[in-house]
C-alpha cells in the first residue's frame, strides 16, 4: 500500500469497522496482512468480522492466528469466545473467557459473556455469580441484569428475578427483551394482568419479536380471552411463519374456542414443521376425538424468550 503506511491503513480500517462498513475494513485488513503477515490485530479484527457476518469457524482461525503472536490481549480471548459459543463449542468458549479475565479480571462484558455460556451449558450458578460479577464491575450494565433474570428464573426464584428485569428496564426503558423476559417471569408468578402490560409494553417498544406475542397469547389464555390469544398467536405466526410452537398453542386457543377444524390444521401445521413435536402429536390427537367425543386433555407449551445479550 504505498500511498499510505500500515498503521494509517489500519486506523482507516477500524474507523469502517466501527461504522459498519464490514466489506471496506475487510479489505483493509487483508491489505495490511499482505504486507505485514503477523500484524496481530488485523488478523483480530478480520477474525471478528468473520464472526459478525456468521463465518465462525474463520473467526476462530483467524483470532487463533492473533491469539499466537500476542498472547496477552484479554480482547482476543474474549471474541474467539464468543465465535466459539456461536458454535456451540462451550468448554472451548468458557476457556477464552477465563483467560481473558486471568489477564484483566475487571471487564464486566467478559464475566457476563461468560455467564451466557456457563448458562447453555447447564451450570445456572456459575452463571448467576458471573453475571453478579459483572454487575459489581458495571452497575449500570442493563444486559447482565437481564441475564441474571433469566438465571435466576431458570433456577425457580421468580422474585428475585422479577425484581433484576424491572432493575435492567430502570436503567434501559426501551429494552423489549427485559420487558418480555419480566412478562414471563409474573405470569409464572399468576400476576396476569401485570405479566400482560409488560408484553404490550415490549410489542410498543418493538413490533417484530414474534415470541414476544406468542407470549401474550398464552396470557391471554391464561385469562380466557382467545379471541384476543388467537390474534397474538397468528401475529407471531405472520412474523415467523416457522413458529412451531406458536402453530401449536394457537391450536389450543381455537380447541378452547370450539373451532376444532381449524386447531386441527394449526397442530399439523405444528408437525410438519417439527416432526418429533410429541406434544403437537398429544394435542392433535385430542383434537380429532373431540370431534367425536366431549371429552378433551391437552398441554400447552410456553414460548419462553429469553434472550442473553
Amino acid at each position: 500500500m504505498p500511498a499510505v503506511s500500515v498503521q494509517q491503513a489500519f486506523e482507516l480500517a477500524r474507523q469502517h469497522h466501527q461504522a459498519g462498513r464490514l466489506a471496506e475494513a475487510e479489505a483493509l485488513y487483508r491489505q495490511i496482512l499482505a504486507v505485514q503477515p503477523n500484524h496481530a490485530e488485523a488478523l483480530h479484527f478480520l477474525g471478528a468480522i468473520a464472526h459478525q457476518v456468521g463465518r465462525n469457524d474463520v473467526a476462530v482461525e483467524l483470532i487463533g492466528r492473533a491469539i499466537a503472536l500476542a498472547p496477552g490481549v484479554p480482547a482476543f480471548y474474549c471474541n474467539v469466545g464468543e465465535a466459539y459459543r456461536a458454535l456451540g463449542q462451550l468448554d472451548e468458549a468458557i476457556a477464552a473467557y477465563r483467560q481473558a479475565i486471568a489477564l484483566k479480571p475487571d471487564l464486566p462484558e467478559v464475566h457476563s459473556n461468560l455467564g451466557n455460556a456457563l448458562q447453555e451449558k447447564g451450570r445456572p450458578d456459575e452463571a448467576i455469580a458471573s453475571y453478579r460479577q459483572a454487575i459489581a464491575f458495571r452497575p449500570d450494565y442493563p444486559e447482565a441484569h437481564n441475564n441474571l433474570g433469566n438465571a435466576l428464573q431458570g433456577k425457580g426464584r421468580g422474585e428475585e428475578a422479577i425484581a433484576v428485569y424491572r432493575q435492567a428496564i430502570a436503567l434501559r426503558p426501551d429494552y423489549p427483551e427485559a420487558y418480555n423476559n419480566l412478562g414471563n417471569a409474573l405470569r409464572e408468578q399468576g400476576q396476569l394482568d401485570e405479566a400482560i402490560a409488560a408484553y404490550h409494553r415490549a410489542i410498543a417498544l418493538d413490533r417484530n419479536l414474534p415470541e414476544v406475542h406468542a407470549n401474550l397469547g398464552n396470557a391471554l389464555v391464561d385469562q380466557g380471552k382467545l379471541d384476543e390469544a388467537v390474534a397474538a398467536f397468528r401475529r407471531a405466526i405472520a412474523l415467523r411463519p416457522n413458529f412451531a410452537e406458536a402453530h401449536s398453542n394457537l391450536g389450543d386457543a381455537l380447541q378452547d374456542e370450539g373451532q376444532l377444524e381449524e386447531a386441527i390444521a394449526a397442530y399439523g401445521r405444528a408437525i410438519a414443521l417439527r416432526p418429533n413435536f410429541s406434544e403437537a402429536y398429544s394435542n392433535l390427537g385430542n383434537a380429532l376425538r373431540e370431534k367425536w367425543t366431549t371429552g378433551r386433555s391437552r398441554r400447552r407449551l410456553p414460548s419462553g424468550y429469553r434472550p442473553q445479550t
